[in-house]
């Protein structure tokens, strides 16, 4: 029976110290359950700081690379564009540059062939003012020749002694009659044209035909040594 108690006593004892045991852990535990919460709490925080950190890192450098092809296609594209615009202000210019080159050449060009071209003209010019010269000059010569020979033609007229040669404005004023001797009555004065070819009459020549034909002709006597003695007394003495 002792033993009996005993195997019971130890039996409640061991309970006893189980139950102790297991309040004491259960306590110990409850007191330790915040503080490991916390650290959970803490360890699940700074994971998700640590995930939302790489998230956002990731997220910026992804936004990061985006920019940055924007950026630096936009600053291509700038780039082009500036390229382009220097590459047309470049082009602009050499375009001015050959056109003026061309239009002094093409001037150069007009002026060389206007030279040429005048002096080929002055030339032929020359050459035709010397041949119309000439013929002018044989037709001058032939003219002035045939007036002196005019008078001694079988169809002139009037006796050559008659005829008196003046040249300007008319060639021949003709006495008609004033040699003959059988006749004491000059028949009339006749003013006399030569022409020759298709020439006709000039404006000093037709004026004088035209006063000889209305009768403004008369007859004038002046006397050189009255005006003479006037002006230069005893010149003829």
């Amino acid at each position: 029976m002792e033993s009996l108690f005993i195997f019971v006593v130890l039996v409640l004892l061991t309970a006893i110290i189980a139950v102790i045991t297991l309040i004491y852990r259960y306590a110990l535990l409850k007191a330790r359950m915040p503080v490991l919460v916390q650290r959970e709490l803490e360890q699940w925080r700074l994971a998700a700081e640590l995930e939302m950190q790489e998230r956002i890192r990731a997220r910026v450098d992804d936004w990061r690379d985006k920019e940055t092809q924007v950026i630096l296609a936009e600053a291509q594209r700038e780039a082009q564009r500036e390229a382009l615009m220097q590459a047309h202000e470049l082009f602009k210019d050499w375009c001015e540059k050959e056109l003026e080159i061309l239009r002094r050449e093409q001037r150069d060009l007009a002026v060389r062939e206007a030279k040429s071209l005048l002096t080929e003209w002055k030339q032929e010019q020359e050459r035709s003012i010397r041949q119309d010269a000439v013929h002018r000059s044989q037709a001058v010569t032939t003219g002035k020749v045939i007036e002196h020979l005019v008078p001694y033609l079988p169809n002139f007229n009037y006796n050559p002694k008659d005829a008196r040669f003046i040249g300007s404005p008319i060639d021949f004023v003709v006495f008609d009659g004033l040699n003959d001797d059988e006749d004491d009555q000059l028949r009339a004065v006749v003013f006399v044209e030569i022409k020759t070819g298709q020439s006709s009459l000039t404006r000093r020549e037709r004026m004088v035909r035209d006063a000889i034909k209305a009768g403004r002709v008369r007859w004038v006597e002046w006397h050189a040594n009255r005006e003479i003695q006037q002006t230069a007394p005893g010149l003829f003495e």
